[in-house]
């Protein structure tokens, strides 16, 4: 998932999705050639010098082609189930093809993550290739936020005709330009990216079809999306908060915490991620097997930091899958599927 896609909407719950997505894997890079994984990124690149990086082999500055991205998916937060697709068509940057630098953690492993302070990947625009930009990331207001920079290629979603999502429990969904969020593409074109629920279809590989814009050198294309079996933890119970309505497990920090989930997937993992209220900003991240069942250790939970408002203890489990587009004109293709949910914890002694 391209780091400028996260930007571009201003709808609450699209907002959601994209920032969930912040840690996902890089988008699968695809040509008419058949396509290839993305490199390092170059950040030394000025207009005199012929950087000699994977991602340069992979982006022409001269013929960018376009970026499809598109993310399918479901939230579970506050007790409430959320679906969305929200997707985007533009030029293809050459950011796109960086990949995150995050140490992958051991399957079936926990780590204690500190919060980290923000480090510049660039002082200015000499840092960066001539057709980028030195810019900080922004906050929920727009703010800029200091040491976030980094190099990011000025450009806007372009509307390059509508492109089919088939695969819906509901059928095949048409997804549009739509002005009113920035540019996105959204269901018809109208809307915030939200579905109503029961219109996602799991177990499911998803196809995706478009013909292009007729404006551009995008000609038709396609992909595809694997939507894994439907999530849902059923080990601890929900437990009511004391705030009335609201339901959330219950855990100690001196005790191991097993956790159990129907609609596995095998073949994949989750992260599962536990942030509490009187932490100094760290949180106990954990890599697992999609096999049904995990215990997070003892000596982990007691590094959680729960504190006793169960409001702001929070526990996250993530699932990610990656799909795949290509076709003419066609040069970077970040298909993704998340299946997201959201807990608060209850402290016991």
């Amino acid at each position: 998932m391209t780091k400028a896609f996260f930007s571009v909407f201003i709808s609450s719950f699209a907002f959601l999705a994209i920032a969930l997505c912040a840690g996902c894997d890089g988008g699968s890079s695809s040509a008419t050639d058949g396509g290839a994984d993305g490199g390092d990124a170059d950040t030394d690149t000025d207009a005199d010098t012929d950087a000699d990086t994977d991602s340069d082999a992979e982006f022409n500055p001269e013929d960018p082609g376009i970026n499809l991205t598109l993310l399918i998916g479901s939230v579970y937060m506050m007790n409430t189930p959320i679906e969305l697709a929200t997707g985007i068509l533009w030029t293809t940057a050459r950011e796109d093809f960086e990949e995150a630098e995050s140490a992958e953690i051991p399957l079936d492993t926990c780590v204690v993550q500190a919060e980290e302070t923000p480090v510049p990947e660039c002082d200015g625009p000499e840092d960066c290739a001539p057709e980028q930009e030195c810019l900080p990331e922004q906050d929920d207001s727009g703010n800029p936020i200091p040491g976030t920079e980094s190099c990011v290629t000025p450009r806007e979603p372009m509307d390059l005709g509508p492109f089919t999502v088939d695969g819906f429990a509901t059928g095949p969904v048409t997804m549009a330009y739509n002005a009113g969020q920035s540019g996105a593409y959204t269901p018809d074109g109208a809307g915030d990216g939200t579905l109503a629920t029961g219109t996602i279809a799991y177990d499911v590989t998803y196809t995706i079809s478009g013909d292009g814009g007729g404006v551009s050198d995008l000609g038709a294309y396609d992909g595809e999306l694997y939507v894994a079996p439907q999530f849902a933890l059923t080990s601890p119970p929900l437990v009511e908060m004391a705030m009335e309505g609201m339901y959330g497990i219950e855990a100690s920090m001196t005790a191991a915490l097993p956790l159990a989930w129907a609609g596995s997937n095998p073949d994949g993992d989750l992260t599962i991620t536990i942030s509490g209220g009187q932490s100094d900003g760290t949180s106990v991240v954990c890599r697992v097997a999609d096999d049904g069942a995990f215990t997070i250790p003892a000596d982990m939970m007691a590094e959680s930091g729960l504190g006793a408002i169960a409001f702001i203890n929070m526990l996250t489990i993530d699932r990610r899958g990656v799909g795949s587009a290509s076709g003419e004109g066609l040069t970077f293709g970040a298909v993704e599927a998340i299946q997201t949910t959201l807990l608060n914890i209850i402290k016991v002694e």
